[in-house]
């Protein structure tokens, strides 16, 4: 019932916070001195973005967005396989049904919430970037290119004739698709 953080050296819990879905898949990422914790179980489906440095109980009172631990939170907007990517200045979090929400990270400021033209299947990798590129690959066997930043531009679509289930390593230059 709760999401929780650990001293890796002593296994010593440091802080807590309640009120997430009762299932994250997602992997927790971090960026500078924020770490985004997302779910998109229902009927929490939240994302939040905890402050680096929290101690104790930071679960957010009824009807708070924010604490002094927790920089901001939405409900209703976490993902609920892919994990959330931060890249630039953005956080990015992809919806298994093919929409694509760009946030400020610092602030939670909304930028966009799009709908990738997809046939209508899942998501299920996460979103990778490199190059001032976000990848997305569908279930449909699609790979979605959306150029990053605070403007939604899906600049290419590649078919790659296989159902993608998986999230695409980057490493040298080169993309590994599974």
């Amino acid at each position: 019932n709760f999401i929780r953080g650990y001293d890796p050296m002593t296994g010593k819990e440091l802080w807590r916070l309640g009120g997430s879905s009762k299932i994250t898949a997602p992997t927790p990422v971090f960026s500078d001195d924020l770490i985004v914790v997302a779910s998109g179980r229902r009927p929490e489906a939240p994302i939040f973005v905890i402050r680096a440095g929290a101690t104790g109980d930071i679960t957010l009172a009824k009807d708070q967005t924010t604490n002094k631990d927790i920089a901001w939170s939405k409900t209703q907007r976490g993902s609920y396989m892919p994990t959330p990517l931060i890249y630039g200045e953005h956080l990015y979090v992809l919806a298994n049904q093919g929409v694509l929400d760009c946030y400020n990270l610092k602030t939670g400021e909304e930028i966009y919430r799009q709908r990738l033209p997809h046939k209508g299947g899942g998501f299920s990798g996460s979103p990778v970037a490199a190059d001032g590129k976000i990848y997305l690959p569908s279930e449909d066997g699609e790979m979605f290119v959306v150029r990053a930043g605070a403007k939604f531009e899906v600049i290419a679509t590649n078919p790659m004739s296989e159902l993608l289930m998986t999230t695409p390593a980057i490493s040298s230059g080169m993309m590994f698709v599974r």
